[in-house]
C-alpha cells in the first residue's frame, strides 16, 4: 500500500480554505484533518488562520493592485491568490520568489496551465506595488501602509488605505478586516486608540496558555515532563504559554490530565468568583468544561460542581475532559434533570453562567467570528443570555453568587445587561465586575483574550 502523500504547508492551507465556507465550517476542524498530511502543520496553520483573519485586507489589496473581482475569478483561484497575497504582506521572513513558484505549481498541479499564469500575474502585480515588505509605519505614509504590527506595517508604493483621519471607519475595517458596524461601535465606546490596540490584538495569532492541574502535579514538576516530551513551558508569575511543541492533545502528560488549555482571562473569571472547597456550584452552560475544571482545581476537588448544558453532544466533552483529568467533585446534569437536581439541594453557593456570545474579545482564536458579527445576531445573543439570567435568578438560594462570563467586550452584553437584570431583580445586587480588552504581549504579561465577568448575590 502506497504511503499517504506529503503535502507541503501551503497545499494543506490550500485545500483547507477550498473546503471551508467561512459562515457555516469551523475550519479548524477542516485544518485538523490535513495537519497530519504535512511535515510542517505551524505553517499551514499560519497561512489558513492568517488568511481568514486579514481576509477583507487581503481582498483590498488584490482589488486595488490588479483591479479584480473575486465574483469573477473562480474561488479556488481566489483563495491561491489569497494565500500569495498573506504571505506577501504578513510574513515578510519568507523569500518572495518561494511564495510566488509554489503558488504557480500548486495552480499547475490543479491541471491548468492558464491558471497557473493567472496567478503568476496577479501575484507579480501585488509583488510590484509593494515597496517595503516590513517597514515602520510612519504618520505620513500610513495611507501606503497594511499595519502587520506596531512596529512595523507593509509599505506599497502608492496610497492603498482609506485615509484614518478623515474615514476612520472604513481605515479600520480595511486595515484590520474587522466589519465597519464593528468598528464603528468600538470607536464609539473606546475611542481611536484603545480601538487601534483591539484591533492588533484581534489579528494576532495568539498564544496557547496552560494551567497546571496542582491536584496531581506541582508547577515544577509538570513543567519537566513536559520538557521529557520536548515540550517547553514560559513562564511569567503564575501564567504558563506553551513556547514549543507538537499536538498537545496527544502528548502523554495531557493524556494523564496534569494540565488544560485555558486563557488568562477565562481563567481570572474563576479566580473572582473564588470557590471554595466545601461549595455546591452549578455550572449552566458548562461545556466544554473549562470553568468547570478550573473550580474543580481550585476546590481542590472537593464540594461539588453539577455540569449542564443545552447541547447534549457537548455535554459528553465535560465528563471527557472530568475524566481526563480526574476530577471527581464533576458530576453531569442532563438539562431535563436540572431544575430538579437543584431543587434538591440543601446548598448552592455559586451558578455560573459563561454564556453564549459575539466573540468579540476573542477574535483573535475564532477566526471565523469577525466575518459571523451582525447587529442582529447580537440582538438574538442578547435575549439568550436574558433567558440564562432569568433562569440562574429562579434557581438561586438565599446567598448564592452568580458568575456571570463572556468572550465579548461589547457593552450591550455585559454591563449593560446586567444593569438591566439588576433593575428587574432587586434581590440580588453586584459585588464585582471586570472588563478586560484582548491585548498583545507586553513586558510584564503574555498576549491574552478580550472579556467580562461579573459577580452577583442574591440577598
Amino acid at each position: 500500500m502506497a504511503a499517504p502523500r506529503i503535502l507541503t504547508a501551503r497545499s494543506a492551507a490550500w485545500k483547507t480554505l477550498n473546503r471551508c465556507t467561512i459562515f457555516k465550517h469551523d475550519t479548524a476542524e477542516v485544518l485538523s484533518r490535513l495537519l497530519s498530511c504535512t511535515d510542517r502543520p505551524a505553517q499551514a496553520t499560519d497561512i489558513v488562520f492568517g488568511v481568514i483573519r486579514n481576509r477583507a485586507a487581503i481582498d483590498h489589496i488584490l482589488k486595488n493592485c490588479s483591479a479584480l473581482d473575486s465574483d469573477r475569478v473562480k474561488p479556488s483561484q481566489w483563495n491561491l491568490l489569497r494565500i500569495g497575497v498573506y504571505e506577501l504582506v504578513y510574513a515578510p521572513k519568507t523569500a518572495d520568489y518561494a511564495i510566488l513558484n509554489e503558488a504557480v505549481q500548486l495552480a499547475q498541479q490543479a491541471g491548468s496551465k492558464k491558471g497557473a499564469g493567472f496567478i503568476n500575474a496577479v501575484l507579480r502585480n501585488v509583488q510590484r506595488a509593494i515597496e517595503d515588505r516590513q517597514a515602520s509605519p510612519e504618520a505620513k505614509r500610513i495611507r501606503r501602509t497594511v499595519p502587520q504590527t506596531p512596529e512595523f506595517g507593509c509599505l506599497f508604493n502608492d496610497a492603498i488605505m482609506p485615509d484614518p483621519d478623515t474615514e476612520a471607519v472604513p481605515y479600520f475595517s480595511a486595515a484590520f478586516s474587522i466589519p465597519q458596524s464593528l468598528i464603528a461601535e468600538w470607536l464609539k465606546t473606546f475611542g481611536k486608540e484603545k480601538t487601534r490596540a483591539i484591533c492588533f490584538a484581534s489579528n494576532r495569532s495568539p498564544s496557547v496558555i496552560a494551567q497546571p492541574n496542582t491536584l496531581h502535579t506541582t508547577t515544577v514538576d509538570w513543567i519537566d515532563r513536559l520538557g521529557d516530551e520536548d515540550i517547553a513551558i514560559e513562564q511569567r508569575a503564575d501564567e504558563f504559554r506553551i513556547r514549543r511543541g507538537g499536538k498537545i492533545n496527544t502528548s502523554r502528560r495531557w493524556r494523564e490530565g496534569l494540565f488544560f488549555i485555558q486563557d488568562t482571562t477565562a481563567a481570572n473569571a474563576i479566580k473572582t468568583l473564588s470557590p471554595m472547597p466545601d461549595w455546591t456550584v452549578l455550572d449552566v452552560c458548562a461545556a466544554p468544561g473549562g470553568k468547570c475544571m478550573a473550580s474543580a482545581v481550585r476546590m481542590r476537588d472537593q464540594g461539588v460542581i453539577l455540569a449542564s448544558d443545552a447541547d447534549a453532544e457537548r455535554l459528553k466533552k465535560v465528563r471527557e475532559n472530568a475524566q481526563r483529568m480526574r476530577l471527581q467533585s464533576i458530576e453531569i446534569v442532563p438539562p431535563s434533570q436540572l431544575e430538579k437536581t437543584v431543587r434538591k439541594l440543601k446548598r448552592l453557593d455559586a451558578i455560573v453562567l459563561d454564556v453564549p456570545c459575539s466573540n468579540t474579545g476573542v477574535l483573535a482564536r475564532r477566526v471565523e467570528a469577525r466575518w459571523r458579527w451582525t447587529p442582529e445576531a447580537v440582538a438574538n445573543l442578547r435575549r439568550t443570555q436574558q433567558q440564562l439570567l432569568h433562569q440562574a435568578a429562579a434557581l438561586a438560594h438565599r446567598k448564592t453568587k452568580i458568575l456571570y462570563s463572556t468572550c465579548s467586550i461589547q457593552p450591550e452584553e455585559n454591563g449593560e445587561q446586567i444593569q438591566a437584570f439588576l433593575a428587574q431583580h432587586n434581590r440580588f445586587t453586584l459585588l464585582t465586575e471586570k472588563l478586560t480588552l484582548p491585548a498583545l504581549q507586553s513586558p510584564d504579561a503574555f498576549d491574552h483574550d478580550g472579556g467580562y465577568a461579573a459577580v452577583l448575590q442574591s440577598l
